[in-house]
């Protein structure tokens, strides 16, 4: 072989073996081991959260037809029933009427369908009266529907209340009206027994008295303290005799009943 062939030989040889790559040293035993990254794990998915509920809107009064709505309230009292509403504010308003029925279905029409009344007693053309009795029935367990109007000067509904109920009870019976002479010279003791009913059945005690042998009629004072049992009086001549009893009563504008009362007492003033 020439010493040119063996000289290019020799070359070929030498760049192969510079371009050989190098062999990767073994790894220590003590060194950890790499392991493949692992995956974290996918958070589990959290449910949509349920929107917090919200309150339903409070009911109110509707207006039925296109009638203006008022608020009514009634409470039923030893005697009578008593019904306070919202005055109307429509500018074709002339005077307010309740209609009371047996049935919860009372029609705003007037003349009223029957089986609803107006029991005459709360026919008002001041808007600003706004309370009325009705003590036109016997106390049953007869429990009675009430809705308060409001008409033009053509008797045509403009304004309207909710129905709403009450029961009549019995009138409350108070036992002896107590009288004795008073603690100072011509002055008379009178002493009963509380009313203890609902206040919104409460306006006043009233001391009825009579003469000549006539039944306790006129109104020797009254007291508007529900609380107050006693009462001393110098009203009572000396020497008169008297028939005497206090009763508990319930009062507006439109009219009043008793709730309760004493036995009538006849009693002569020293």
């Amino acid at each position: 072989m020439s010493d040119r062939r063996v000289a290019l030989l020799v070359a070929v040889l030498l760049v192969t073996a510079a371009c050989a790559p190098a062999p990767t040293a073994p790894s220590p035993s003590f060194l950890p081991t790499t392991t493949a990254a692992t995956a974290s794990p996918r958070p589990t998915p959290t449910p949509a959260s349920t929107p917090a509920p919200t309150a339903s809107p409070t009911p109110t009064s509707t207006p039925v037809g296109g009638l203006e709505p008022m608020d009514l309230r009634v409470t039923g009292c030893p005697g009578g029933v008593v019904l306070e509403w919202s005055a109307s504010v429509d500018a074709e308003f002339h005077h307010y009427t309740a209609l009371r029925g047996p049935e919860r279905e009372i029609d705003p029409a007037w003349p009223p369908i029957a089986p609803a009344v107006d029991w005459g007693d709360t026919y008002v053309t001041d808007r600003f009266i706004t309370s009325a009795v009705d003590a036109s029935i016997v106390p049953t367990e007869t429990i009675w529907n009430y809705r308060v109007m409001a008409y033009d000067a053509s008797n045509r509904p403009v304004a309207a209340s909710p129905v709403r109920h009450a029961r009549l009870d019995d009138v409350v019976e108070l036992g002896v009206l107590e009288i004795t002479p008073g603690p100072e010279e011509g002055t008379t003791h009178l002493d009963w027994r509380l009313f203890g009913g609902l206040s919104r059945c409460f306006s006043s005690y009233r001391v009825l008295v009579g003469t000549g042998g006539g039944a306790p009629s006129t109104v020797l004072t009254a007291i508007s303290d529900q609380g107050t049992t006693e009462l001393v009086t110098g009203g009572l001549h000396s020497g008169e005799t008297y028939s005497i009893r206090v009763e508990a009563a319930r009062t507006t504008t439109l009219g009043g009943f008793v709730v309760a009362r004493t036995e009538t007492v006849t009693y002569t003033a020293p």
